[in-house]
């Protein structure tokens, strides 16, 4: 079966971006086991978050080089359909924070918007 380029960009770019994020983040945990000072912390969050910045970047360009309009339009409405599910996940979480059901608020979002993206996936085709 034949792969589409821009499917071919589109995995080796997020293969790419998930092993630098997996050595990014096993040295920097590693790192911090020992304990580092509050800005080699903020340092290492910010080049740990990096190649996840990547990974959406990634999902990006592929709606952008799909030469296809039809599956163009389709991972369009997977990626506004992953968008608003993790909005309103998020927002449901918040206030159950706010009145105090949960004692922390919404974290990892972008892995909970990364896994709306694939649950969106089928979603959208189903419908198609």
């Amino acid at each position: 079966m034949h792969m589409p380029v821009y499917i071919k960009r589109y995995t080796a770019r997020l293969t790419s971006f998930i092993v630098l994020y997996v050595v990014i983040l096993v040295a920097g945990l590693t790192l911090a086991r020992g304990g580092v000072s509050e800005p080699v912390g903020v340092l290492l969050a910010l080049v740990t978050a990096a190649p996840i910045a990547g990974v959406f970047w990634t999902i990006m360009k592929l709606i952008q080089e799909c030469d296809d309009e039809y599956q163009q339009l389709l991972m369009v409405r997977q990626t506004l359909l992953a968008t608003a599910a993790t909005l309103v996940i998020s927002t449901a979480w918040q206030f159950l924070t706010v009145y105090g059901v949960l004692a922390v608020g919404p974290q990892w979002i972008g892995v909970l918007w990364l896994a709306m993206w694939g649950i969106a996936a089928p979603l959208v085709r189903m419908r198609a």
